[in-house]
């Protein structure tokens, strides 16, 4: 997920051309238009899906001076691995031989996965004097990811029998898992130069760590299986720490953190408006409870049975009925604190008012400091059935997954908005065929 940066797309603005549309309107007519306009502005040029949108890009009602967004939002995506095989692995389901056997078929020569689930509520307050914002915030956040060679997808999920008398290769895999609560407050100021605008934020988050597990293997890590299956040889570079398993209570720090969001956003008024961010820039650290298991060695097992890989946890080693000789060249444990820097997040957004402002055209490029992580580019062409409803469809390709196709729809009451949409509509009907889901969902008021 690291391999490829960049980030961009959409946002813009469509308040006074209707205004300027014809000569032959009457002043009072076209400041009518105008204030019209503006009214709808923030229905425009909101991407809505947190995941590709800070709240930065979030605009509202024209006169409104406070709003509260309450949003939850839930991605995932991959090159090869179904929805449903996240949803089980999460859950905890069963999953059957024909999802194995339909993912096994499409990983080429790496297994790469990411999910990613952010929920929670905001609160901004408009200064007219200052002509800017502050917000605060909460939300509860989650996220996975994976990268692996094909043939530890096998070992895990189909066991070594298929690598009799052959090797399976378990090298450079790279596993996170992350659950965390923010903590946000931050400013956003607008600066008006008469032929442009120009619209800047920051906000800084405390982070309180519930659940983390990392486990890296380095170059040259390999299982053998003997031909008669008698006995295996493992050669292996390994890091695993973990803080601490399972929720903790609300209050308690596993590990604690901070990070750092920006915004910079140009714009010609209703013309056009182009938007670059970056967010989750920071770090955490894990030193309350942490168990560390590192090692590189060469081992040979004789006469037992490997743990099932896809309940891998901090006692896997532990349990492990060996002699005392083995056991010596078992990974060395240890409680040693250990620092985590989070995987950023940038993007460009474009955005241009068409059609005389029934549509609304989005483009885009984000980049997430993941490994083997491709740029994803997107797009989203809004339409304005009616001056309060917004009806978009999306489609974007890129970071693990090849292709996706979104739909969005939003309504706007005089104080209220609602948004309900998702940007992989294939994977979210077919989740047990297709790699990648996505669903997100937002409640505001503006007063």
């Amino acid at each position: 997920m690291r391999k490829l940066l960049l980030a961009l797309s959409i946002v813009l603005n469509i308040a006074a051309l209707q205004a300027q549309d014809s000569l032959s309107t009457t002043t009072n007519n076209n400041a009518t238009d105008s204030v019209d306009a503006q009214k709808h502005f923030y229905n425009l040029y909101n991407y809505t899906q947190s995941s590709l949108n800070n709240v930065f890009n979030e605009d509202w009602r024209h006169g409104a001076k406070n709003r509260v967004d309450i949003d939850f939002d839930y991605f995932a995506n991959s090159n090869a691995a179904p929805a449903s095989i996240a949803y089980k692995l999460i859950f905890k389901g069963f999953i059957s031989d024909k999802l194995k056997d339909r993912a096994d078929k499409k990983i080429k020569s790496k297994l790469k996965f990411e999910d990613f689930m952010k929920t929670g509520i905001t609160y901004r307050h408009y200064f007219p004097k200052w002509d800017g914002i502050l917000e605060v915030g909460y939300h509860h956040r989650q996220m996975r990811y994976l990268t692996a060679p094909k043939q530890a997808f096998e070992l895990a999920f189909y066991g070594n029998a298929r690598f009799e008398g052959d090797t399976a290769d378990l090298s450079n895999i790279s596993f996170l898992n992350l659950i965390y609560n923010q903590y946000s407050i931050g400013i956003q100021k607008n600066i008006d130069y008469g032929s442009y605008q120009m619209q800047f934020g920051i906000s800084g988050s405390f982070l309180q760590c519930i659940n983390n597990q990392q486990i890296k293997t380095g170059e040259s890590t390999f299982l053998y299986t003997a031909p008669d299956a008698d006995s295996l040889i493992l050669n292996y570079d390994l890091t695993f720490n973990t803080a601490r398993e399972g929720a903790t209570k609300f209050g308690q720090l596993n590990g604690a953190g901070a990070s750092v969001d920006f915004n910079l956003a140009f714009m010609n008024k209703d013309k056009w408006k182009i938007s670059f961010d970056m967010f989750d820039i920071g770090y955490m650290s894990f030193r309350k409870t942490p168990v560390n298991y590192s090692a590189a060695k060469n081992i040979v097992f004789k006469g037992i049975v490997l743990p099932e890989l896809t309940n891998f946890t901090a006692q896997t080693f532990d349990t492990l009925n060996l002699d005392s000789a083995v056991r010596a060249n078992l990974p060395s444990k240890s409680t040693n604190k250990y620092y985590l820097f989070l995987p950023f997040t940038a993007q460009l957004v474009f955005s241009k008012p068409l059609a005389h402002n029934k549509l609304v055209l989005n483009v885009g490029l984000q980049y997430r400091y993941l490994p083997g992580y491709y740029v994803y580019g997107f797009a989203k062409l809004n339409y304005l059935m009616k001056k309060d409803m917004v009806v978009s469809v999306t489609a974007g390709g890129g970071a693990y997954s090849s292709f996706n196709l979104g739909l969005e729809f939003s309504k706007h009451w005089k104080y209220v908005d609602f948004t309900l949409g998702t940007a992989n509509l294939i994977g979210l009907v077919a989740p047990a065929y297709y790699p990648g889901t996505s669903v997100y969902l937002r409640l505001g008021s503006s007063f």
